[in-house]
């Protein structure tokens, strides 16, 4: 959460990219952000970028410590590939779930400026936008985006925390101690994986959740609420009308975000886990 305060108004101008069909530079997303809201709307969607943290990091860190800490070895060796990949999938599918309803309000309050004036939700916060999401929309539209958040989370999971693991120990069996930079460069690295692994599916993501939002007024159900379209009709919608390169869409804004977001918070989690242990055990 605390770097999520840091970084969210590059997340920002990542979302309008991604949810953009049409070329745009960060630049001129940037720009044309402060021009309609001030400086202060690059803010906007803040509380829900707060809960997603406060949900979905939270979820995926503590699944992820649980599992490794069952599958630990007595002789203290390294856990084997097919023990972090069942880490991985527990913890980004714990992740996904419990965080996608935060997930769809960090994108559609984040997008919102991105829209005409008649098809904007103007959610106040995070707790104002899932009252009435299900006020409006009933309790499936938690569920909207829930196969590319799964997918994401798990990928996540999968390039954040393991390829923090993995440079973290071969620095340290290179020789260098378990201090904050070693965490500081273990982390810089994982930015660079996470990033580009993440990328499609955060683009998936990004607009399958916004869709109901950037969808005309003829994609309306017979019972009044908007439908999103499939994953695959995303996937394809995207290729065939952009490229693939529209899946790499937002990946500098991405990494400039995730790179500082995720030092500040593996070296606070570090600090954390070094003084629970330092106290409780």
């Amino acid at each position: 959460m605390t770097a999520a305060c840091f970084t969210h108004p590059i997340d920002l101008i990542k979302v309008h990219l991604q949810t953009s069909t049409s070329p745009t530079k960060a630049l001129f997303a940037t720009r044309r952000i402060i021009q309609e809201s001030g400086i202060l709307g690059l803010y906007n969607g803040l509380s829900a970028a707060l809960l997603r943290q406060g949900t979905y990091t939270m979820s995926r860190f503590a699944i992820y410590d649980v599992v490794k800490d069952w599958l630990k070895h007595p002789d203290g060796s390294h856990l084997t590939i097919h023990e972090i990949t069942l880490a991985t999938l527990l913890s980004g599918l714990a992740g996904g779930i419990v965080g996608n309803p935060a997930e769809i309000l960090n994108v559609r309050m984040q997008n919102d400026q991105a829209l005409p004036p008649d098809l904007r939700r103007n959610y106040r916060n995070a707790l104002h936008g899932l009252t009435v999401m299900l006020r409006n929309e009933g309790p499936g539209s938690l569920a909207i985006g829930l196969a590319p958040s799964l997918i994401r989370a798990t990928l996540a999971t999968a390039s954040q925390f393991v390829s923090y693991d993995f440079f973290k120990d071969q620095l340290m069996d290179a020789g260098y101690p378990d201090s904050m930079a070693v965490h500081f460069s273990a982390s810089f690295i994982a930015g660079l994986v996470a990033t580009t692994v993440c990328s499609p599916a955060d683009v998936l993501k990004s607009r399958t959740m916004a869709a109901l939002q950037m969808q005309s007024r003829n994609r309306i159900n017979g019972d009044g609420r908007m439908k999103a379209p499939s994953i695959w009709h995303t996937c394809s919608s995207i290729y065939r009308n952009e490229g693939i390169s529209a899946f790499f869409k937002g990946w500098v804004p991405s990494y400039i975000r995730l790179c500082p977001q995720l030092v500040i918070t593996f070296v606070i989690y570090e600090k954390l886990r070094k003084t629970y242990f330092s106290r409780y055990s």
